[in-house]
């Protein structure tokens, strides 16, 4: 009954557009920016305390602070995406809001008020973070995006572009967890994000196949364009299993065990190379990344629940679409 309430009543119509503004800012995409946050914390707590705690629970408002700035930031870098990809998406069938029912100038004006209120809110909750942050928002908002620079159109430059803002979003927890942060600690807290950077960047790989027919109209040289579907699957690939030998060298059992849960779903992309076998790889690595960075941080389930079920109750009453969703064909 309460399903067939929240499915079909005609009232959700109505209420739909009122996330109109907040859904440009793409919030599945923050399952990504919020799991290597709490990496970095995890990372930063060992190195600095020499000890590792699972299941805290501790309410903290300058952490949501901290986490609600970063995500400011980012989403307004997600709508300068959106608008620079308008006649991609356009070919991809995936033109649903910005430059469809939000004008794209009202999008550029809240591209450029969120990371405003963003850096704001970093700066209440411990303003060294705020580096990493504004550096986010110079290659993703920037050099990835900008019409000037146009890095995404580039193979190497735009990879280049992503592995730097996982790096910076892990160093942003490792920075706020730390009382004393060094640029010691910095270069020693690489080597424990490199196992997760790897992982990140094998799902940011896969990422762009989806989007090949539409970048390919646009004259985007993006990886999947210059080097092909096949090319991209390897590599993301051995990636994985560079996260996966990487977490065990450093006897580091998040990252090898997120890397060990997801390498099957990669070696099925590689061997079979099947449309719903990349789809898999893209959405199940995230999501088993979040789900043992719960076992650490509990918490976490919260916003995360709360932008999957809000943005499907959004997307199937404004558009009769089931997404997100975790299910592949045949699966």
């Amino acid at each position: 009954m309460i399903k067939n309430f929240l499915k079909s009543h005609p009232m959700h119509k109505k209420i739909a557009p009122i996330f109109d503004l907040l859904m440009i800012s793409r919030p599945t995409l923050f399952f990504s920016v919020w799991v290597m946050i709490c990496i970095g914390m995890y990372i930063g707590m060992f190195l600095t305390h020499q000890n590792l705690s699972v299941n805290i629970t501790e309410f903290n408002y300058k952490t949501i602070m901290m986490f609600t700035g970063i995500s400011l930031i980012c989403a307004g870098t997600f709508i300068v995406n959106q608008l620079s990809d308008i006649e991609g998406d356009k070919i991809n069938q995936k033109l649903f809001i910005v430059g469809n029912i939000v004008t794209p100038e009202k999008a550029l004006v809240i591209s450029r008020i969120m990371p405003v209120v963003g850096a704001v809110a970093i700066l209440i909750s411990k303003w060294i973070v705020i580096i990493p942050a504004l550096l986010i928002y110079f290659f993703w908002g920037k050099l990835y995006n900008d019409k000037q620079y146009d890095w995404k159109s580039k193979p190497s430059l735009g990879f280049l572009c992503n592995m730097v803002c996982g790096y910076l979003l892990a160093l942003s927890g490792v920075m706020y967890t730390s009382h004393n942060f060094s640029m010691l600690l910095a270069i020693k807290s690489l080597l424990y994000i490199l196992p997760f950077l790897f992982a990140y960047a094998s799902v940011v790989l896969l990422a762009n196949i989806p989007d090949i027919e539409g970048d390919k109209g646009t004259n985007k040289k993006t990886f999947t364009v210059v080097y092909g579907v096949r090319s991209t699957v390897i590599l993301s690939t051995f990636m994985c299993v560079f996260s996966l030998l990487l977490g065990l060298y450093l006897w580091e059992p998040l990252s090898s065990t997120a890397a060990l849960s997801a390498l099957p779903f990669f070696l099925f992309a590689t061997f079979r190379g099947q449309s719903k076998d990349i789809i898999r790889s893209i959405r199940y690595p995230i999501l088993l990344l979040n789900f043992y960075v719960l076992t650490i941080y509990p918490l976490l389930i919260f916003p995360v629940l709360t932008s999957y079920y809000l943005t499907k109750y959004y997307y199937w009453h404004r558009f009769s679409i089931h997404y997100p969703t975790l299910l592949v064909d045949n699966d």
